[in-house]
């Protein structure tokens, strides 16, 4: 904890806790008055110059008064006379008799509630006198937390949190002061926390907080305030919805073959309107939404969407997210990440070895984007030998291997071992009647 304006006289020995990160560390100052019970000190800003008075706060978590100040002869002999008063605001002096101690060393004033306070040490012609402010910080309380403003970019409100308070004694007109202190706010949606603050310097001015988070229905927020005592401090809950949007969406999956199926999903989007654009023109995706640089004829107009990509390409989807509600009109865009359809493409291995391990025994090509195919094998005098074919080859294939091949075998015996050249052709998904024709050799082992 931070001590404010803290300042020590020569006359004046004090003995005070200090409570840091909501815990009590004891330090010992000699001094004719100290409160050694005390949660933490400051010191008091009167406008006008003159003696400033201390000011000590006591953690009362049963709300029955706490304050207690100990008071010592200047010489810690016996025989003084210890005249203790609390401050009179009627009058502006101190003419409340509070307890008077006769012929003694020392003199303590317990359950003290909030005020001025004054001892008076006497021992024949010498007397001296010392003034603290005593403040009990009780649990009763709570912050107050107003809704000012609902726009487009957030909801706004304004919370503040009762300190205790002190008239400016030396001031020529009326003045209330705060004392300093420290407190952290937390504001909170449906108790999940959005702005939190660190324990630091409170005055009790308004604090402002926003939430620029979209979210659906309405809302509960309350502001928790945490002080140095660690109570804990909760406002009335404060009914809100929100008028800002969110057009954020994620899409699955991000690439594959055709047809590829996306499904978006909106997440908190806030909006009473949606417009989704397919594009495969990046170059257009950032200019004027126009109906034409879409691949849709009909805009799809869904919360949450799903498109099959029919063809091979790089695409991107751009939302257009609004809200109407009480004619505000917000409205927020996202794009996409690139979405990527897989082009029509085929593999083919130029050796296998049908020796009945299980590993490369069948030889079968690898389809990306493929409708059909079909692969004839021909010797090297150019007679075919084998031919296999698939005329709806499935999307999404595991492993992207055909589910034909060929096993070495011609006629049920095993081929002889030596090159053999294929003839593959496949229609992509491109677009209909897309065709594509490869030329190769492959070689066939029969070692082990």
């Amino acid at each position: 904890m931070k001590i404010i304006g803290f300042t020590i006289s020569n006359k004046i020995r004090l003995f005070f806790g200090i409570l840091l990160t909501l815990s009590f560390c004891q330090s010992t100052l000699f001094a004719q008055i100290s409160a050694p019970s005390a949660s933490y000190s400051s010191i008091t800003e009167y406008s006008v110059g003159g003696a400033q008075d201390e000011i000590f706060v006591f953690c009362d978590d049963t709300n029955v008064g706490i304050g207690e100040l100990e008071a010592i002869s200047p010489d810690g002999n016996s025989g003084w006379d210890f005249v203790w008063t609390k401050w009179n605001s009627g009058t502006n002096s101190f003419s409340i008799a509070i307890k008077t101690d006769s012929g003694v060393a020392e003199s303590t004033n317990s359950n003290l509630s909030d005020g001025r306070y004054q001892v008076e040490i006497q021992k024949g012609a010498v007397n001296e006198s010392y003034i603290v402010w005593v403040f009990n910080q009780v649990k009763t309380i709570k912050p107050s937390l107003v809704l000012d403003t609902k726009d487009c970019d957030n909801v706004a409100f304004t919370s503040t949190f009762p300190v205790h308070q002190y008239p400016d004694i030396n001031a020529l007109t009326p003045n209330t002061l705060n004392v300093k202190t420290s407190v952290a706010f937390s504001f909170r949606r449906d108790n999940i926390e959005l702005q939190p603050l660190t324990l630091g310097d409170y005055d009790g001015l308004p604090r402002s907080f926003f939430d620029r988070k979209a979210f659906v229905n309405e809302a509960n927020y309350t502001m928790i305030v945490t002080d140095e005592c660690g109570f804990e401090y909760s406002s009335d809950p404060v009914v809100s919805n929100t008028y800002v949007v969110d057009a954020t969406f994620t899409l699955d999956p991000s690439t594959g073959e055709a047809p590829l199926e996306v499904n978006f999903e909106t997440k908190d989007a806030n909006a009473t309107n949606y417009q989704w654009y397919i594009y495969q023109d990046e170059t257009r995706i950032d200019g004027p939404v126009d109906v034409r640089d879409s691949l849709l004829s009909d805009i799809k107009t869904g919360e949450n969407e799903t498109y099959t990509y029919l063809h091979p390409g790089n695409y991107f989807v751009k939302l257009i997210a609004s809200n109407t509600d009480d004619g505000m009109g917000c409205v927020n865009v996202f794009t996409s990440s690139e979405i990527i359809v897989e082009g029509s493409i085929f593999e083919v291995p130029n050796v296998f070895t049908p020796n009945g391990d299980e590993k490369n025994d069948e030889f079968k090509i690898r389809l990306y984007s493929v409708k059909s195919y079909s692969v004839k094998i021909f010797n090297r005098w150019g007679r075919l030998v084998y031919e296999f074919q698939e005329s709806d080859v499935p999307a999404g294939l595991t492993d992207r291997k055909s589910s034909k091949g060929w096993n070495g075998k011609i006629n049920g015996k095993l081929a002889t071992p030596g090159t053999y050249f294929y003839v593959v052709e496949a229609e992509g998904r491109e677009e209909e009647g897309k065709h594509y024709t490869e030329r190769g050799s492959l070689t066939l082992l029969h070692n082990k």
